[in-house]
C-alpha cells in the first residue's frame, strides 16, 4: 500500500509485534459517539488446532487452497449450498489460511450458512494468524460496522495489523500499546467520542477497501498488471481515482488470438479502476460519516495488482 495524507499526516509504520495469542477486544459503547468504556471481554483466540498450520507454504500463493476455494465458489454459483458447505468443511481440515478467510466471509455475509459474526471473527483471526493480512483487514472492517456493534477498540486494534498498518497523528497509539491489548484499550479510553468516531470511520473505509480489492478477473485473464492510486476524502465523503498505470505481462501457455487482440481495450485495463470504484461505493454506504471532519482532509492510498509467475 502507498500511503500519505494531508491533513493530518499519515505514515507507514513497521509491522507491530503480535502478542503471543490473537485476542478479540470488545469495548461496550452505547452509541458511536458515547464515551469509551473499559474492555468487556479480552478473549484469547489461542485454541488453534495443530491442523491449522499447513506448513511453510506462502498463504498468498497456496494453489491447493485456491482449488478448494474455487470448488466452494462453483457450488455456490450452482445454487448447491449443501455441496458448498461440505467442501468448505473438508477444506478447513487442511488448516489453510485462505480457506479460513473464505469461511469467515461466508459467515459474515450469511452465504450458504447462517450469518454469525462471532463465528466469522474466529475464522478471520485464524486467517490473520496464518499470515493473511486480509483477515485482519476484514476484522477491522467488520468490527467498525454498526451492524456488529460497532466495537471501536477491536476495529482499531485489527486495523493496525492489516495490509497497510497505518498510523495517524489524530489517532495516536503508542508502540507499547500496539503490543499489549490491555494498554491499547486504556489508551484509546482517554479519547473523546468525536475522535473515536472519526478514527473508526477513516480506518473502517480504508480497511474494507484493502480487504475487498482483489485482482480483477477480467484483467487477470489478459495478464495485465496495474498500480491504482486513489484518494479518500472522509469529510465529503468520496473516493477518487488519482492515477492508474498498467503493465502487460508475458502471456504464458496456449494463447487465444482474441486475447492478444483485445487485451489493451479500455474495458480490460479499466477493470482496475472499476474495482476500486465499486468497493468504494460499498464502503461509503456501509459506514455512517461522523460530523466535523474537514472537507480538505484526504488520505492517499494505492493498490498494486501484480502477477507473479513464480
Amino acid at each position: 500500500m502507498l500511503v500519505d495524507v494531508a491533513p493530518p499526516a499519515l505514515h507507514h509504520v513497521d509491522p507491530a509485534l503480535r502478542p503471543d495469542c490473537f485476542r478479540k477486544i470488545r469495548v461496550n459503547t452505547s452509541t458511536l459517539f458515547s464515551t469509551l468504556g473499559m474492555a468487556a471481554l479480552l478473549a484469547a483466540l489461542c485454541s488453534t488446532p495443530a491442523s491449522a498450520a499447513p506448513g511453510p507454504v506462502d498463504p498468498q500463493r497456496d494453489s491447493i487452497a485456491d482449488e478448494i476455494i474455487n470448488s466452494v465458489r462453483t457450488a455456490i454459483g450452482a445454487g448447491n449450498c449443501d455441496a458448498a458447505v461440505n467442501l468448505l468443511k473438508s477444506g478447513l481440515k487442511s488448516g489453510r489460511p485462505k480457506v479460513s478467510l473464505l469461511a469467515g466471509s461466508m459467515y459474515e455475509q450469511g452465504l450458504c450458512v447462517k450469518r454469525d459474526w462471532d463465528t466469522a471473527v474466529s475464522f478471520y483471526a485464524l486467517a490473520a494468524d496464518g499470515g493473511l493480512n486480509q483477515g485482519a483487514d476484514r476484522l477491522a472492517a467488520g468490527y467498525a460496522d454498526p451492524v456488529n456493534g460497532p466495537d471501536i477498540a477491536a476495529a482499531l486494534w485489527w486495523a493496525q495489523r492489516g495490509m497497510s498498518r497505518l498510523v495517524i497523528p489524530y489517532c495516536p497509539i503508542s508502540d507499547e500499546a500496539l503490543k499489549d491489548p490491555d494498554r491499547f484499550v486504556a489508551e484509546i479510553g482517554t479519547w473523546e467520542p468525536a475522535r473515536l468516531a472519526t478514527c473508526n470511520y477513516v480506518f473502517a473505509v480504508s480497511s474494507m477497501m484493502t480487504a475487498e480489492l482483489a485482482y480483477p478477473e477480467l484483467a487477470a485473464a489478459f495478464n495485465i498488471g496495474a498500480e491504482v492510486r486513489y484518494i479518500f476524502y472522509p469529510g465529503k465523503p468520496a473516493v477518487e481515482i488519482e492515477k492508474s498505470e498498467t503493465q502487460e505481462y508475458a502471456m504464458l501457455g496456449v494463447i487465444d488470438g482474441d486475447a492478444l487482440r483485445y487485451r489493451n481495450r479500455k474495458d480490460k485495463t479499466g477493470g482496475f479502476e472499476k474495482a476500486v470504484n465499486d468497493v468504494a461505493k460499498r464502503a461509503l454506504a456501509r459506514y455512517p460519516q461522523p460530523p466535523g471532519i474537514s472537507p480538505d482532509a484526504k488520505v492517499h492510498l494505492g493498490m498494486g495488482f501484480l502477477i507473479d509467475h513464480r
